[in-house]
């Protein structure tokens, strides 16, 4: 029986993936930026309202993993992807959240939307910047193609979930 050989994606598919990427985390960004619009500010900030965090909590979150995702994006681009920190346990990434949360506290909401909005810009200029046969090398822990949605766009769609419900149940089922 011959050996089967895995074959990698052709740039073009690479090429075609991270064009998708970009409109799913700019649909998502969008989405997420339409539902804090329905929700008054003070809600956004009001304390244990997605487990113990607020909202405005979550967006600091949210913004920290894109920053995290923004420098291995730059890791990969100096041909050092073996230098990603890989959190594997759930306690490391405790202790992570649990970081950004305890720093972001300090920033009022425009400064949160602000931080929010560098991380993205971060990401995406790095995923533009980054050699489309980059975006799947093998001689990285995890591929690009495999990690990135994870600090992005489905990351991003859970979280606006849990706003969207939680919102729902304090507004009389508007956002």
């Amino acid at each position: 029986m011959a050996a089967r050989r895995t074959s990698r994606p052709s740039p073009a598919a690479l090429a075609a993936w991270r064009r998708g990427a970009i409109r799913r985390m700019t649909r998502s960004r969008a989405e997420t930026l339409a539902l804090l619009r329905r929700i008054p500010a003070d809600a956004l900030r009001r304390p244990r309202t997605q487990a113990g965090w607020s909202v405005r909590d979550v967006l600091v979150h949210i913004a920290a993993w894109e920053a995290e995702g923004a420098r291995r994006l730059a890791l990969v681009a100096r041909g050092r992807g073996d230098r990603i920190v890989w959190y594997d346990t759930t306690a490391e990434l405790d202790a992570f959240n649990a970081r950004v949360i305890r720093a972001g506290r300090r920033l009022g909401l425009r400064g949160v939307l602000r931080r929010l909005a560098a991380a993205r810009a971060r990401l995406l200029r790095g995923l533009r910047r980054l050699p489309a046969t980059a975006l799947a090398d093998p001689a990285h822990a995890l591929p690009v193609t495999r990690w990135l949605r994870e600090f992005a766009w489905t990351h991003e769609g859970e979280h606006r979930r849990k706003v969207r419900a939680w919102a729902r149940t304090v507004a009389g089922g508007r956002p």
